[in-house]
Parts: C-alpha cells; structure tokens; sequence
C-alpha cells in the first residue's frame, strides 16, 4: 500500500511541474521573451523615438554635448539616468552607436551617438513624451537626428593659438551659449562673409575643405524647438551644403572632439559664429551689381573681356570699388577663373572674401569688394600663367 500511494505522489507531483506557467499555448517551452533593453518606438508626433524595456520615453540634454553627463544632484530626482548592463536592442539599432560612461558618482549610463540617455520622471505611462523641450536643453532621443543642440561655454581658439572663453555675443566672459551641432555633437559654423544660400568660402577644387569642411549631411530631423522649413541644400562645386536659415554650415578642422568649439575665435571672433535659433537669417546676394563683364578665352593665351568699358579685350586691368559688386559670367571650359592674392597659377592663395564660385569655369564669379580688400588683386587661369590681369582696388 505504502509503494501505491508514493507512486501516486510522484505522478501529482509531475503533473504539477508540468503546469501551463511553465509551457506555452502550444505544448512547448516558448514563455514570452523580455523586451529588448533600447527598444525603437514609433511616435504620431516625433516619428522614431527611443525608449527603455518598459516603453518609457528616452532623452538626451544638450549640455551633454561633449559626451558627460551634466545632470547631477537633485536633477536625477526628475531625470534619472539610464543603464542597462545587459544592452540588448530593438532590431534597426546600431550596437556601434551606443556606450556606457562612468557618472561622477561613479554609477553608469548608457550613451546614444555620444548622448548620455534619461528617463523623464513626470511621464506617466509608457509611450509618453512630456519631457521634450523642457527648458529648451531636453529632448526625446531620436535615431535619425541630422541636427542636435548643444548648450555650453564657448572656447575661441585665435589664428595664434589663443584660447579664449567667449560669450554669447562672442566677446570675452563666461557663460553658457546654445547652438546647433551635428547628430553626435560635433559643431556647426556659419562664415560671416557668406550670403543667403551661397557659400563664398570653399574653392573649386575644395582645397581649403580640410580647414571648414562643408557639412553635407541631407536633412531627416532635427530638435523640436528648431524649424525644419530653416534648412536646405545647396550646390557646392557638385557637392551638397546644408544651410541653416540661409547660411552654408561646416565644421573646424581644429575641432579634434565633440563638443569643441574652437572655430569661434578663429582667426578672431565673429568670423565664425555658431548658430541657434535666434540667429538673424544670413543676407541675400547683393543685386546691385556695378558691372558684369562677359569672359571668354583666346585659346590658353588669353582671357577676352566684354561689358562694362571692354569689348573683346585681352586681359585688361579693372577698377573695382570697395562695397561694390560685380559679376563675371565665365564660359572659358578647361580655364578655371581664378581671383587670387598673387599672380601665380595653381590654386593656391585665393581671395576668398566677398567671391561665390571662385575657380569657376562655366558659370557666375559674384565679387562684392570687401572694405578692407587690398588695393592690388589679380585674376588668373588656374593652369595658364599668360590668362591673366590685375584687379585695381579702390573707395
């Protein structure tokens, strides 16, 4: 009697092990598996957004451009940090775009493209996005960012090496500046000289790119407090420029990390400026030309000048006026129009300032006469040293 009844047991007991908490709908072992840590979430309002295995809503602060967490002490309480030891994510994640950094508290969080990663602690349910905006600095980590923003002292480096901490106004003092950057918070400039649209800085053949290189990233998102309608392309040389309220952006070559801002006080401060969105709109292309001259060429012997005081003439000397402007539509193929500070060929030693399309052979050459452009300038062909002649500068 006493073997049935522990037989018995024994089958009860196998019974109970094999309850449906342990087996799925179909028999088999298959409970539900976790959700991922990231998970890629799609919003009416924001498109992709980023959230934690429970769905609760990511951000990013744009103090945090430089890649370390400025939301310490009582911040935390509203905006705690996210980490997850065990990163796993959401199929359409890059696990390259992701890391962990040590707080100073020592605790750890997990970064997106360079981004440390919060919480908002006044979303209430999964899938909700209170928290971006807030204070202008918060904003809800999205995957597709082209445009971030950043907000930080700015440091000027001069043309001599010189660093210097700058204000908002870019004069000397400290204090906190927001400006746009890119996706991974790397900064963005405009150049004063610039107008609406144009880019008056780069060369044809991009020699001076590794200086201010073009930032050529099309646009997908950008912060919610900037206006997508601010951004466009434009044609640089065959390359694509994206501008911001009408002004080409690139990058410093001297920035050797995110978060750098070096670029404004090079060579002096205001030449560069960052941007953010009380930035004036840059001003269009002066259309008060003075003059447009016509250029051809004789063979590679000379370039031929119509218009203004010039009908069919051989490298002339011009008089150009400081503040005035003048065009030259060049149709000289295989003769690149050079304006330059020395009468050299090559691409060396361009005057850059106040020029859109310097070096071009087939198109528009626009030249306002800076204030402080030099009394003595020179036109020249890139790759023949008799198409050549002087710009007289003059008030």
């Amino acid at each position: 009697m006493r073997n049935i009844l522990t037989l018995s047991m024994s089958f009860v007991l196998l019974l109970s092990s094999c309850s449906s908490d342990d087996y799925g709908q179909d028999g088999n072992n298959n409970s539900p598996p976790a959700n991922n840590a990231v998970r890629l979430s799609s919003d009416a309002n924001f498109g992709n957004v980023l959230t934690n295995a429970e769905g609760f809503t990511l951000y990013f602060l744009s103090a945090d451009s430089k890649g370390t967490s400025n939301c310490l002490g009582n911040c935390i309480d509203m905006w705690p940090p996210f980490y997850a030891e065990d990163l796993t994510l959401d199929s359409g994640l890059d696990t390259n775009n992701f890391a962990t950094i040590t707080r100073e508290d020592g605790s750890k969080q997990n970064t997106y493209k360079g981004w440390p990663l919060y919480r908002f602690a006044n979303d209430p349910a999964p899938g909700n996005i209170t928290g971006d905006g807030f204070g202008d600095v918060w904003f809800v980590a999205k995957p597709d960012y082209t445009i971030m923003m950043a907000k930080a002292q700015l440091v000027g480096r001069s043309l001599d090496g010189v660093e210097t901490n700058l204000t908002s106004d870019l004069t000397p003092g400290d204090g906190e500046t927001a400006y746009i950057t890119d996706a991974a918070g790397n900064t963005l400039y405009s150049f004063s000289d610039d107008y609406k649209e144009t880019n008056t800085f780069t060369n044809a053949d991009f020699s001076n790119n590794g200086v201010w290189p073009i930032f050529e990233e099309a646009l997908e998102n950008v912060p919610s407090i900037l206006d997508p309608a601010d951004f466009l392309m434009i044609d640089v040389f065959g390359r694509q420029q994206l501008t911001y309220k009408g002004w080409p952006l690139y990058y410093f070559g001297q920035d050797a990390q995110r978060g750098d801002n070096y670029g404004v006080g090079f060579p002096t401060a205001g030449v560069w400026p960052v941007l953010n969105k009380e930035s004036a709109a840059a001003p269009p292309v002066e259309t008060d030309v003075t003059a447009i001259f016509n250029v051809t060429n004789q063979g590679a012997s000379a370039y031929l000048f119509n218009g203004g005081d010039f009908s069919n003439t051989s490298n002339p000397s011009i008089t150009l006026e400081r503040g005035k402007t003048y065009e030259f539509n060049i149709d000289a193929p295989g003769h690149p129009f050079l304006i330059k500070s020395d009468q050299s060929t090559g691409t060396g030693n361009q005057y850059n300032n106040g020029v859109s399309n310097n070096g071009a052979s087939d198109g528009t050459i626009t030249f306002t006469v800076p204030q402080d452009a030099p009394n003595t300038l020179f036109y020249i062909c890139e790759f023949h040293g008799s198409m050549t002649g002087t710009f007289n500068i003059v008030d």
